[in-house]
């Protein structure tokens, strides 16, 4: 048996590194980028930090500002209109996840007819970019930066699908992070958690994906709540995007599994943001793996430094996993599904999406209708 370690973009990381982007896109010989953000982001005056670099080096930009949460396919084909238009050589995505991926997606439509939803498929396949892709996070959360699957709604179907496009470059400035709100903060940062936890335990997990899944968990457990009550904070800022960024390095190889494919379902019925739906999903999925890679579980218990006598059982480890998850969020501030107004009927109703969900089969445990709506009632009944 062998295995590939891939890395899809080299990554620059460092406090100001957004200053760089004028120039690297000089070396790309590009002469218009299309900026991709949401219009939160421009107003909190990130895009002029990025735009002072491109006027730096004489760069021309448009800036596409129409990102939505779990954007819909109906935005990447504006996006991908607007760079048409202003016949840009190149993208620039600016913030969190759902520009990220925007930005991956409308690529394809520099050099493609659209509309977009004839490439978004579940799983995703391959499209390989003609103009570079610049992807510099604003949030410490999903690491799309240096992922190539973009994940894209679909919303007459009710569903959520991607697409694989490489990114050219990522450019992480924890500066840029500061701002964050505790509510993002937290969810962005569980959903670290979540690719680390998944990758680490997951049928396609491999040594170098382990590396990074576990260094990601030891930044997340020691830094996620300082984010959150002390959000200017810099080397906390600094240890958590690094730690994003390890988690997506860790899930682009491994891939993630049935707590992803919950975190999905909750997204497509609620509407509710990917990270807290992959914090509610979190705990209650290290225990169901716990029995099947007590090994990996154990792994996860030690770097979040929690206390093992290296007697605990395979189902001692997974409660002293989830009841740590548990315990950090409710510190950070993460509601339950019940103070949300949702039933436990409702949550237990989304079996078939769970089991159509092609992560779920990367899960070390078989996922069928049975243990489906155990983990889902479980998900429910622990965290009040």
């Amino acid at each position: 048996m062998y295995v590939e370690f891939s890395q899809s973009a080299p990554i620059v990381f460092g406090r100001g590194a957004v200053s760089i982007l004028g120039a690297r896109l000089q070396r790309f010989g590009c002469k218009k980028a299309l900026i991709i953000c949401e219009k939160g982001i421009e107003d909190a005056g990130i895009v002029a930090k990025a735009v002072g670099s491109l006027d730096a080096s004489g760069i021309e930009y448009a800036v596409f500002n129409g990102v939505l949460a779990d954007p819909p396919d109906t935005v990447v084909d504006e996006a991908g209109k607007l760079a048409l238009e202003v016949q840009a050589d190149c993208i620039v995505g600016l913030g969190g996840g759902s520009s990220l991926d925007t930005a991956k997606a409308s690529s394809i439509l520099i050099t493609n007819p659209g509309p977009a939803r004839n490439y978004i498929t579940a799983p995703p396949y391959f499209h390989e970019p003609k103009v570079p892709i610049i992807l510099i996070p604003t949030t410490a959360g999903t690491g799309s930066e240096s992922t190539t699957v973009a994940i894209i709604s679909l919303p007459d179907k009710n569903v959520k699908s991607g697409v694989f496009v490489k990114p050219t470059l990522a450019i992480i400035d924890p500066e840029l992070m500061l701002t964050l709100p505790r509510s993002i903060t937290a969810n962005t940062g569980m959903d670290a958690f979540a690719h680390a936890a998944e990758a680490i335990t997951n049928l396609m997990r491999n040594p170098h994906s382990d590396l990074y899944a576990e260094g990601a968990i030891k930044k997340i457990s020691n830094n996620l709540l300082k984010c959150c009550e002390t959000p200017d904070d810099i080397e906390a800022r600094s240890e958590m995007a690094l730690a994003a960024n390890w988690a997506a390095l860790a899930f682009n190889v491994a891939v993630c599994h049935v707590g992803h494919a919950v975190a999905d379902a909750f997204s497509g019925c609620f509407h509710t943001p990917h990270g807290l739906n992959c914090a509610l999903a979190l705990p209650e999925t290290m225990a169901l793996v716990s029995t099947a890679v007590p090994d990996c579980v154990r792994t996860v218990a030690n770097a979040m430094s929690l206390p093992l006598n290296g007697e605990e059982t395979a189902e001692q480890l997974g409660k002293l996993v989830a009841d740590g998850i548990r315990g950090l969020m409710k510190a950070i501030g993460i509601p339950s599904l019940k103070e949300m107004g949702h039933s436990r009927e409702k949550i237990v109703a989304l079996v078939p999406d769970v089991l159509s969900n092609h992560l779920s089969t990367f899960c070390p445990v078989k996922i069928d209708e049975e243990s489906a709506a155990k983990l889902l009632g479980d998900i429910y009944d622990t965290y009040q």
